[in-house]
């Protein structure tokens, strides 16, 4: 008499991976996931016993390695969601000492060119492409380390290549063109002279010993280096600056006097009473970020094909339910008549959707670690992560890989626009 519950769509494997992802339930990594242990400074690892469930095993068979990549591949892209990028590379560096791939070399790039490892990041990029070389976004990659290395060359061929297997995408045309701007920047910096260094090991021409009694007779003057005599015989610094009676009545009466009354200012509107000479100004716009978020995923809703309801076919949508762990800052700087805009944000929105009329519901969150007005002004994907509730049915998979994880339709490009509108209007605020 009791209907069998759906089985339970293990979260660790709905995470983005490459281009494409897979999808199959794994209770013992969901088991590894929920017991993962935290920071406490003891053990072997340099991150104390955190992680050391995972980066201490050494699976032999390759279910167990790939099971043990995925657990990986998911804790990677939380370290990364929160910024912890040494963290994110000892992952990364285990899950390649295990199963190598291109998309693990390509996403250990990304960690090391945030860390400020341009050369490593250059030489992971390089490995990303060599491993498979239609794998487009290893030239991403490989085009984003060139350009910090200096590799403009390099990088220019990264992005043509890049380009030639996605020819429909927007990145690379933007790429090129911000790689030629960084180039043409480059080469506009004034090179530094170098200096030859002495030969040490050239001759040296001995300089004849004085005579006793001798010595100094070219010069007569016995004053101490660094010091002077002023005009009132008294030795002096040689910086120590005198005063003639004509430059003292140019200066005039420079004695501090007192102010009779405080002198009231003419401010321009929106300006500072301190700030009238238009010099550096900065203004802090992070509230009314946070407000402008929370107000338009309020009941966001995006689109989801209509589905049958016995005879009927009715509107199915997509809800965020919320919008949490907003963290970052909007902030505007002027300085001499131009103003730029600076907006760096991460948050969660938590999602939720209908599967049938008898209440079975798909849920979840997604994380978007990296939200700024480059990204948006240069029209480049956001970062991602994708995570499922585990009681979520079977049955939501294929709407959760066509309304999720896709690049051009559902809650990603609806998320972008959403981001786009923000930063058109942070740039209208005053």
């Amino acid at each position: 008499g009791h209907r069998e519950a759906p089985r339970a769509v293990n979260a660790t494997q709905l995470q983005q991976t490459s281009s494409t992802c897979s999808i199959s339930a794994c209770d013992s990594v969901a088991r590894l996931c929920t017991n993962e242990t935290t920071m406490s400074g003891m053990g072997g690892s340099p991150f104390g016993s955190a992680h050391q469930d995972v980066l201490g095993q050494t699976p032999s068979d390759p279910e167990s390695k790939q099971r043990l990549v995925d657990e990986i591949k998911d804790r990677a892209r939380k370290a990364f969601a929160r910024r912890d990028m040494p963290v994110c590379e000892a992952l990364y560096s285990k899950a390649l000492k295990v199963l190598p791939d291109a998309p693990l070399y390509s996403n250990r790039s990304a960690v090391r060119l945030a860390l400020g490892r341009f050369d490593d990041a250059f030489e992971d990029a390089t490995k990303a492409t060599e491993t498979d070389s239609n794998y487009a976004k290893g030239y991403y990659r490989l085009g984003q380390a060139g350009e910090r290395c200096g590799k403009f060359a390099e990088a220019q061929k990264a992005y043509e290549k890049g380009a030639s297997l996605e020819p429909e995408s927007k990145v690379w045309p933007s790429s090129l063109l911000k790689l030629e701007k960084a180039k043409q920047a480059y080469e506009a910096k004034p090179k530094k002279k170098t200096e030859a260094a002495p030969d040490l090991l050239a001759p040296r021409t001995a300089q004849p010993i004085p005579e006793k009694g001798k010595e100094n007779t070219k010069s007569k003057d016995s004053s101490m280096r660094g010091y002077k005599v002023d005009s009132q015989g008294r030795k002096t610094t040689f910086f120590n600056n005198e005063l003639d009676d004509k430059t003292k009545a140019l200066i005039g009466d420079i004695a501090p006097k007192k102010v009779a009354a405080p002198t009231q200012m003419k401010v321009v509107e929106g300006a500072s009473s301190w700030n009238q000479a238009g010099t550096f100004e900065s203004k802090d716009h992070t509230k009314w970020m946070r407000s402008w978020l929370e107000a338009k995923f309020r009941d966001f809703m995006v689109d989801l094909p209509d589905r049958k309801v016995g005879q009927l076919t009715v509107p199915c949508y997509l809800t965020v339910k919320k919008i949490k762990d907003i963290k970052g800052d909007a902030s505007t700087a002027q300085a001499r008549g131009k103003k730029k805009w600076v907006l760096d944000v991460s948050f969660v929105v938590e999602w939720e959707f209908p599967l049938d009329d008898a209440g079975a519901v798909a849920k979840g969150s997604m994380t978007f670690p990296d939200v700024s007005c480059d990204v948006v002004d240069d029209e480049e994907p956001l970062e991602w992560s994708l995570d499922v509730d585990p009681l979520t049915p079977q049955t939501a998979i294929p709407l959760i890989t066509s309304h999720l994880q896709s690049d051009d339709k559902g809650l990603r490009p609806a998320v972008y626009d959403a981001c786009a509108e923000l930063v058109k209007e942070f740039r209208a605020t005053k």
